[in-house]
């Protein structure tokens, strides 16, 4: 038999019974369609994650006063101390030499109002080095500088969420608002940064000078954060363990008692979420290869009824002088279309819960093509794999029983 000839048949047949072929071929599409929207979310979800990180900082090391543990890939923390201070930015700075960047932080939430508005968010008194360690620069305005932070300038660069619940349709540039009853000057909006890895907001912030904060807003002689960002992605092996010598001997921690700090590595946590992604992702496509194969089982089914309903027709083809191998290649033919039907809309419903899920997620956008192509190709591999006993049972039927039969 010509291959495009029994291909013409097969498709005819599967279009003469619609419902059934929609049916048995709907079980690999929404196996296909799981698939593709799993690992395509996957995907974006992981390229999310990555691009938060990156906006922490590149090389980047944070030193945080207390204890930390990660439970469920989310530090916790779990003990508190106050004996971080302004003294260990300078030391780091003098005695390690693979830091480049050394910045101070101490974030709070406060209460900001400007006229008629209040709206409470979270005030961060940073060293101006901290914009340089985040890549942040100024959506209008400027950023405060090193000059205006040591001599306790009360100046102050707003997130761009801040702006938009303070000044609706106002440019806030130059205006003064009060943050826990102290005027501050605004110099500056930030460029937005998203949310950080936790969903917390990271323009819902105002960026005060460090020693202004201390002093004016919180009362305090200590950091929460010491930033450290490296000289390059080789000195970071090292550089944990040389701020964590050189910080407890400026702690005069014993060899016995336990840091009274913890030093996290970005890369560290950037391998920690998507290791959490990859392994749900890993799941959620195990379950929709198990779709798949329900999916195969469905095409199995439909092909021995559908032998059993045209056992005549096999006979007549057969004593007409059409070879096993014809009948073969028919059935063949049949699973594997109605594989392909199934695949082809799957793969579709796919792609676009996938692009979906990327807008209303506010991912980055993905193009899960390799998934695509790779469902696809297991869908009607498996398809024919299913189509292929029945395939073999009717073309081991002989004409005489056959048509005796029906």
């Amino acid at each position: 038999m010509n291959l495009l000839r029994a291909a013409t048949v097969s498709w005819e047949v599967l279009l003469g019974h619609r419902l059934r072929t929609f049916l048995s071929s709907s079980g690999i599409a929404i196996g296909v369609a799981a698939v593709v929207l799993m690992v395509g979310a996957g995907k974006a979800a992981e390229a999310d994650v990555v691009g938060k990180v990156r906006t922490l900082g590149t090389n980047l090391l944070t030193v945080q006063a207390g204890r930390f543990r990660t439970f469920g890939g989310r530090p916790r923390q779990i003990s508190t101390f106050t004996t971080l201070t302004e003294n260990d930015v300078r030391l780091i700075e003098r005695r390690i030499p693979e830091a480049v960047r050394v910045a101070g932080m101490v974030q709070r939430s406060a209460v900001l109002r400007y006229r008629g508005n209040r709206t409470r968010t979270s005030v961060a008194g940073v060293d101006p080095e901290v914009f340089d360690i985040r890549k942040m620069g100024a959506r209008s305005g400027r950023l405060f500088t090193s000059l205006e932070a040591r001599a306790l300038k009360r100046v102050a660069v707003l997130g761009p969420t801040v702006v938009q619940n303070a000044f609706p349709g106002e440019d806030p540039v130059g205006k003064v608002v009060e943050i826990n009853q102290v005027p501050f000057t605004v110099v500056g909006v930030a460029t937005a940064r998203g949310q950080d890895l936790s969903g917390n907001d990271q323009d819902d912030v105002v960026y005060v000078p460090l020693r202004t904060a201390m002093n004016r807003l919180f009362h305090v002689d200590y950091l929460q954060t010491i930033l450290v960002e490296a000289e390059s992605p080789q000195a970071m092996a090292a550089l944990p363990d040389l701020l964590a010598g050189l910080l407890r001997r400026s702690h005069r921690l014993p060899a016995d008692k336990e840091d009274d700090f913890t030093i996290q590595d970005q890369t560290q946590l950037l391998a920690s979420e998507k290791e959490t992604s990859q392994a749900f992702t890993a799941l959620v496509g195990s379950v929709a290869g198990v779709s798949l194969f329900t999916g195969g089982v469905g095409i199995l089914a439909v092909m021995l009824i559908s032998i059993r309903e045209r056992t005549r027709e096999i006979g007549l083809r057969r004593a007409l002088g059409a070879t096993k191998r014809d009948i073969l290649v028919q059935f063949v033919l049949e699973a594997g279309g109605l594989a392909a039907l199934g695949g082809a809309v799957g793969a579709l419903l796919g792609v676009g819960g996938t692009l979906l899920t990327c807008r209303l997620m506010g991912w980055p956008l993905v193009w899960p093509w390799s998934a695509t192509a790779l469902a696809l190709g297991i869908s009607y591999a498996m398809g024919v794999l299913f189509g292929l006993y029945p395939a073999l049972r009717a073309a081991r039927l002989e004409p005489a029983s056959a048509l005796h039969t029906a």
